[in-house]
C-alpha cells in the first residue's frame, strides 16, 4: 500500500490539539456521548483525495490519522498515528459499527465501505461506519521486513535459524514499535479512536482475525461496548494449544473416514475394521511421507461424504499404482491460521501479534519436541502444525490475552466444517468469554454478514435490537468450498492457478514432439485479451500441474503461450517445455486427442475441470450461432445441457467425447445470474432474437485447431485451411 499523502490529524494526545479553523469538529454528537468527555477536533478527508491509492469511485469514505502513544504506560512519551476511515450515516446518527477483516495484520480502512455492501448495509442510516488500521498495518505506523530467500538446499534447522534471525533484524528496526503490536494495545488504539470520535459506546463486527481484537477489547472495555459480533472465531488459547485443539479435531474426522472405509472395503481393500484400516494407512503415510499423505485427504474431510469417496479414490490410486507422491510444500498455500498477505508488511505484523500473546517455545529443540510429542498422539497430524514454533522463532515470549466474560451484549458464529478458524476454536471461545454460540453448518470462512446468506439476516436483527442468534443455521451449499461437481477420470487435465486445462494431441502429432495445452483466452497468464486482439507474439509463460486418474496432483510442466484470443472464440494455445513422450513416462498419463470436427446436438460429452476435480456428464444441447458476453462474441458455441451443471472455477475445462475421449471444445463460460449479455452472464444471439438460458454452461469449439498445427507440432496461421482468427 502507498502511504497517506496528506497528513490529517494534530500532533499531539497529552499536550491537547489545537483545532485550525478548517477542521471539523464532532461537538454535536448522539444521545449516547452525554458522559462521554467533549471530542478532540478531528480532520476528515476523502480517502481518494488523501491516499494515492484508494479506489477513485470511493465518494463516501472520509480518512484521518489519529495519534496515540507506542507505550500506554508512557502516554506524554513518543506517539505513532493510526489511521481512520469513516462512512457517515446517511440519517440521524445514534452510534457507530466499528469493523475488523482480521488477519491479524490485515488493513481495516477498507472495511468501513465494505460494510455498506454486507447486511449491515442499512446500519448506516442511523450509524457511522468505522474502519481502523491496526498498528503496523495498512497505512498506520508499521515496519517493513523481507522475508528470509531459501536457496532449498538448507536443512530445517538452517532455515528455522534464517527465519529467526531475519525476525530478530526486523524486531531491531523499530523494538518498541515491533514488541508493542498486540491486540490490547490493538484495543487501547481502538478505545481512544472511540474517546476521539465522541461515542460513549461502540458497536463491533469483527471476523477472522479481527475475532480477537473484539474479544480482548470486550474484556478490557467491557462499558464501553453497545453490541458485538464476531464470526470464524480465532483460538482464545495460545497458538500451540490452539494447533493442539485443531489437531484433536481432524483427528477425530479422520476416525470416522476410517469407519466409513472399513465399511466398504469390498472397493477400496484397506480391511475391514477401523483398526485395520488405520495400519494400513499408516503403512501407506510410511511410504509417501506426511505431507505426500496429507495431500491426498481433503481439507475439508467432514464436510460433504463425497470427498470421502475422492480421498478413498487416491489413496486406492496410490497403494495400488506403487507411484510415489509428489506433493505440495508444507505451507506453500496455507498461511498460518489461514489468512491472506497483505503488502510487505503483513507476515511480519501477524507474527507480532500472534507471538507478543504467546508464551510457546522459540527454539529449534522446542519444535523438534513439540512435533514427537504431537505425532506421536496424532499420527495422521501434518508437520504444518508445528508452524507457530518456527513463526515466533526469534521473537521474546510473550503473554497470553486476559480474556473473561463480560455483560455487554455479544455474538459469536462458528462454521461446523471451516478449516481456517476451525469451528473447535469458536466453542473454546464461547467458553471462555461467553455470549450466545451461533453454528453455521457449512465450510465457508467469515461469511455471516453475506447477503448471499439466508441466515445472515440474524447479524442485522443482532445489531437493530439484540436479537441472540442460537442453535444452527444451514449456511451456504457445502459446493462453495469444495469440489461442486461428481468425481471422474482426471488423466489428460492440468490444473492451472486459477483455471482447467488439457493436454492436446492433434493426429499429426509425433511421441518426440512439445506437448501442446489448451485452455481459455480468458485463462491467459497475462490477463484476458482485449476484445478483438489475437494474441501470436508475447511468448508469455504458462505453469501447471499434470493430474493423476483421480485427481491427484503429480506434478509441474511448464511452457509458453503461442495463441490466445476472445474473438469468436476462447482460447489459449501453448507449447509445453516437455514432449508427448516425456510426460507419458514421468506421470503415466496421456494427452486427449484433438477432434477436426465439432460436437452435434444430442452428442454425450464430459466436462473435466482439474481445477475443481469434478466431471460432469451430460449431451451437448444446441450449437448457438452468436454469444455473447460484454464487449466479447464467440460463434458457433455449444449449449450444455442442465446436466453439465458448471460453476466458477470450472473455465479451461476440457470438453470430452464420451465414446471416443476426443477433445471437442473447451469449456468457457456460464449464465449464473440470468443477466443479458453482461460479463459472466453471457447471452445467445440469433438475427434480432436474445435469448438468456440462466444457468446454462456454454464450451467454445476447438475443431479449427487442428487445421492450424503445422510441422514439430507448432501453430501455423497461414497454413491455407486455417481458419483461427488472426491478428
Amino acid at each position: 500500500m502507498q502511504i497517506i499523502l496528506r497528513y490529517l490529524t494534530v500532533p499531539s494526545i497529552a499536550a491537547g490539539i489545537s483545532v485550525a479553523a478548517s477542521l471539523i469538529t464532532l461537538s454535536a454528537v448522539p444521545a449516547d456521548a452525554a458522559s462521554t468527555p467533549a471530542p478532540e477536533g478531528v480532520q476528515w478527508e476523502l480517502c481518494r483525495d488523501a491516499v494515492s491509492d484508494w479506489n477513485r469511485n470511493d465518494n463516501r469514505s472520509e480518512c484521518t490519522l489519529v495519534p496515540v502513544p507506542v507505550d500506554y504506560s508512557k502516554p506524554e512519551g513518543r506517539k505513532i498515528d493510526i489511521a481512520v476511515s469513516r462512512v457517515k450515516a446517511t440519517g440521524k446518527r445514534t452510534g457507530a459499527l466499528f469493523g475488523n477483516p482480521g488477519g491479524p495484520g490485515l488493513a481495516g480502512t477498507p472495511s468501513a465501505r465494505e460494510l455498506l455492501s454486507s447486511r449491515l448495509g442499512p446500519m448506516n442510516e442511523t450509524l457511522d461506519f468505522i474502519g481502523i488500521d491496526t498498528r503496523g498495518t495498512g497505512y498506520s505506523a508499521q515496519i517493513s521486513c523481507d522475508e528470509p530467500e531459501f536457496q532449498g538446499s538448507e536443512t530445517e534447522k538452517e532455515m528455522f535459524e534464517m527465519r529467526a534471525n531475519a525476525k530478530r533484524a526486523c524486531i531491531a528496526k523499530d523494538p518498541a514499535l515491533a514488541l508493542s503490536i498486540s491486540m490490547e494495545n490493538a484495543a487501547r488504539d481502538m478505545d481512544r479512536i472511540r474517546q476521539v470520535l465522541g461515542f460513549d459506546k461502540i458497536n463491533f463486527y469483527g471476523n477472522s482475525g479481527g475475532t480477537a481484537l473484539g474479544a480482548v477489547y470486550r474484556s478490557m472495555f467491557d462499558k464501553r461496548v453497545d453490541r458485538m459480533w464476531l464470526d470464524s472465531i480465532m483460538s482464545p488459547a495460545g497458538q500451540s494449544a490452539a494447533v493442539e485443539a485443531e489437531v484433536a479435531a481432524y483427528d477425530a474426522g479422520y476416525q470416522r473416514f476410517f469407519k466409513w472405509l472399513a465399511g466398504k472395503d469390498s472397493t477400496y481393500g484397506f480391511g475391514t475394521s477401523p483398526k485395520k484400516v488405520e495400519s494400513a494407512l499408516k503403512e501407506l503415510q510410511k511410504k509417501v511421507g506426511r505431507e505426500g499423505f496429507a495431500a491426498l485427504l481433503d481439507t475439508n474431510l467432514e464436510a460433504i461424504p463425497d470427498r470421502w469417496e475422492r480421498s478413498a479414490a487416491k489413496l486406492m490410486e496410490v497403494r495400488d499404482s506403487g507411484a510415489e507422491v509428489t506433493s505440495t510444500p508444507p505451507n506453500a498455500d496455507r498461511k498460518t491460521f489461514g489468512f491472506g498477505e497483505m503488502g510487505r508488511n503483513y507476515g511480519f505484523t501477524h507474527d507480532a501479534f500472534m507471538c507478543n500473546a504467546s508464551p510457546d517455545g522459540r527454539t529449534y529443540a522446542d519444535l523438534v519436541q513439540i512435533r514427537k510429542e504431537r505425532q506421536a498422539k496424532y499420527p495422521f497430524s501434518t508437520d504444518f502444525n508445528n508452524e507457530p514454533v518456527a513463526n515466533c522463532a526469534g521473537w521474546p515470549a510473550g503473554k497470553p490475552w486476559a480474556l473473561k466474560p463480560g455483560k455487554s451484549r455479544l455474538q459469536l458464529s462458528g462454521h461446523k466444517f471451516e478449516t481456517v478458524t476451525p469451528y473447535v476454536w469458536a466453542r473454546m471461545m464461547h467458553e471462555k468469554i461467553g455470549g450466545s454460540l451461533l453454528t453455521v453448518m457449512d465450510a465457508e470462512h467469515s461469511t455471516m454478514k453475506s447477503k448471499d446468506l439466508a441466515c445472515g439476516s440474524k447479524v442485522l436483527d443482532f445489531f437493530r435490537d439484540g436479537t441472540p442468534a442460537k442453535g444452527s443455521c444451514a449456511g451456504f451449499p457445502a459446493d462453495r468450498t469444495g469440489p461442486p461437481g461428481p468425481a471422474g477420470n482426471m488423466a489428460g487435465t492440468v490444473k492451472l492457478p486459477y483455471c482447467s486445462a488439457s493436454l492436446v494431441r492433434p493426429r499429426t502429432a509425433r511421441d518426440e514432439d512439445k506437448a501442446l495445452l489448451l485452455t481459455n483466452g480468458h485463462c491467459h497468464p497475462a490477463g484476458r485479451p482485449k476484445p478483438g486482439e489475437v494474441i501470436t507474439d508475447q511468448n508469455a509463460p504458462v505453469e501447471g500441474t499434470v493430474m493423476s486418474p483421480a485427481g491427484r496432483e503429480l506434478g509441474p510442466v511448464t511452457g509458453r503461450v503461442l495463441y490466445a484470443t476472445m474473438t469468436g472464440t476462447d482460447i489459449t494455445l501453448a507449447q509445453l517445455d516437455s514432449t508427448y513422450a516425456e510426460i507419458q513416462q514421468k506421470y503415466k498419463v496421456e494427452a486427449f486427442p484433438l477432434a477436426s470436427s465439432s460436437p452435434v446436438p444430442g452428442q454425450r460429452i464430459k466436462v473435466a475441470s482439474s481445477f475443481l476435480e469434478s466431471v460432469w456428464s451430460c449431451q451437448a444441447e444446441a450449437v448457438v450461432p452468436t454469444l455473447k458476453e460484454g464487449d466479447y462474441t464467440s460463434t458457433h458455441a455449444i449449449r450444455y445441457a442442465k446436466e453439465c451443471d458448471t460453476r466458477p472455477g470450472s473455465s479451461g475445462s476440457p470438453v470430452i467425447d464420451a465414446e471416443t475421449r476426443e477433445l471437442v471444445a473447451v469449456n468457457s463460460t456460464s449464465n449464473r445470474d440470468g443477466k443479458e449479455c453482461e460479463l459472466n452472464n453471457p447471452c445467445e444471439v440469433d438475427g434480432t432474437v436474445t435469448t438468456v438460458h440462466q444457468g446454462r454452461g456454454y464450451a467454445t469449439q476447438t475443431a479449427a485447431i487442428a487445421a492450424c498445427i503445422g510441422d514439430d507440432n507448432t501453430l501455423d496461421l497461414k497454413r491455407q485451411e486455417c481458419t483461427l482468427p488472426r491478428p
